[in-house]
């Protein structure tokens, strides 16, 4: 058991190592391997919280939240649910958060971040989860840290774009964040269960995921313990570490440029067919539209009885929108042809029952 324990924290301090090449993160960086997304944004945030208290003398550990100093949460409109659950479940409130409007990809409007303080957290997103815009890291973090707030990136899967040397282009800057959060399986393709959190404070992170107890024994060197929230848990890096010692810094970039490929492929071929594409594919996702909603929900039943391909519908600038994500490593030119026609034929026959009820 002690040579499996000692075998995991070697794994996890190899790609810890690797994670930050890939990002180009701080070398001061440190990471937890968490459940998913969903835990390395809170992960994230309890660091932030725990950082902003003990610069304010305030030990949140011991003392809670009753009569604590005010933390700020500022965030864009299109920020991910699990951003929100995070939020409350930390008790800082989601009515308290402090909305930034989008632009019409849904990237936060620099110039209307308020003004940022100490004493503030702000969110931003590295690929939005319908259209995978990316937000300005650069402009941005550059006036958070005049301010001394946190920045917390969620990159669920776009955080990845890094790993491209064609797409890199969409993080630059996301070094200047505080913490981030990213998944596995969202574009790497591991399976789930494989969430990752990075934070450049390795004190604030460890204190805020705190673990006592006489009983405990840690380790010498590396203890993964003390960077996630759970004291049980499966050896989770193992499968990261397979599939990046597997692909390495050239099949990772082919890797996530053939999503986007597919997806510009997948975009431009329904745009021929008559299709509304309604934003930018940067990144992996395509979101297409129809004449009205009633059409655009008939044909998405259609693709799903289908059978052969998969979509889901999400709310876009208030239409329903059908939301692709290509995000197998095994999709080909072909699959993303014969699912356009999946398409077509939705299509031909939503019309057809509409004018047979007319």
């Amino acid at each position: 058991m002690g040579s499996e324990y000692t075998l995991v924290c070697k794994l996890e301090t190899v790609v810890e190592q690797w994670l930050l090449e890939l990002f180009k993160l701080p070398e001061q960086t440190v990471a937890g391997f968490v459940s998913g997304t969903s835990m390395a944004i809170l992960v994230g945030l309890a660091a932030a919280r725990w950082r902003i208290y003990n610069r304010l003398n305030w030990d949140v550990n011991a003392k809670g939240l009753r009569n604590a100093p005010e933390i700020r949460i500022v965030a864009g409109r299109h920020a991910h649910g699990t951003v929100l659950k995070a939020v409350a479940l930390l008790g800082l409130g989601k009515d308290n958060i402090e909305w930034v409007e989008v632009d019409e990809q849904g990237r936060i409007i620099p110039e209307h971040i308020p003004d940022l303080d100490d004493q503030t957290i702000l969110i931003l997103q590295a690929g939005n989860v319908n259209s995978g815009a990316f937000d300005n890291f650069d402009k941005i973090c550059d006036k958070a840290k005049m301010a001394n707030a946190w920045v917390h990136i969620d990159g669920a899967f776009g955080l990845w774009a890094a790993g491209s040397n064609s797409l890199k282009y969409l993080v630059k800057g996301i070094e200047k964040a505080n913490s981030w959060s990213v998944d596995g399986h969202k574009t790497l393709n591991t399976p789930y269960d494989c969430g990752i959190v990075l934070c450049n404070d390795k004190e604030a992170m460890v204190a805020a995921l705190q673990a006592t107890g006489s009983y405990i024994v840690y380790g010498e060197k590396r203890d993964g313990m003390l960077y996630t929230p759970e004291m049980s848990r499966r050896a989770r890096v193992v499968e990261l570490w397979a599939s990046l010692k597997y692909l390495g810094k050239e099949g990772i970039d082919s890797l996530i440029l053939g999503l986007h490929e597919r997806a510009v492929q997948f975009s431009k071929e329904l745009k021929e067919q008559g299709f509304q594409i309604l934003n930018e594919v940067v990144f992996n996702q395509v979101l297409v539209a129809c004449e009205n909603d009633d059409l655009t929900d008939s044909i998405m039943e259609g693709i799903q009885n289908s059978l052969e391909c998969w979509c889901g519908g999400a709310i876009w600038d208030n239409r329903q929108v059908i939301r692709i994500s290509v995000c197998s490593w095994a999709t080909t030119s072909e699959d993303i042809t014969r699912s356009v026609k999946t398409f077509v034929n939705a299509y031909t026959k939503a019309i057809e029952s509409h004018e047979n009820k007319s």
